[in-house]
């Protein structure tokens, strides 16, 4: 028996039929209702409700959101790793 569940959402005016895990379901489910939002946000912003068009910039949106994710995510670990590299550091100078 296979361990994913049939997950079918509306995108937009497309269907879409997916096989996920359960641990999966809930995030792709609100992933789902997030390019709904979008897709009303562009149609409104752009007056436009060409799919292609609505769906490009909801593409472009969301690899923007994951690009400055990874650049802010990037900068707060090489904080992280300075502030405990200097933390070491001031314990190293202690005389136990």
């Amino acid at each position: 028996m296979s361990d994913k569940l049939p997950c079918n959402l509306l995108l937009g005016i497309q269907n879409v039929s997916l096989l996920v895990t359960e641990q999966e379901e809930a995030c792709v489910r609100r992933a789902g209702n997030l390019v709904n939002r979008l897709v009303k946000h562009y149609e409104k912003e752009t007056q436009s409700t060409d799919p292609n068009k609505i769906m490009a910039l909801i593409a472009l949106d969301l690899a923007m959101c994951g690009y400055k994710f990874e650049s802010e995510h990037s900068g707060l670990h090489t904080s992280v790793l300075k502030e405990n590299e200097r933390l070491v550091s001031l314990m190293a100078d202690i005389d136990l």
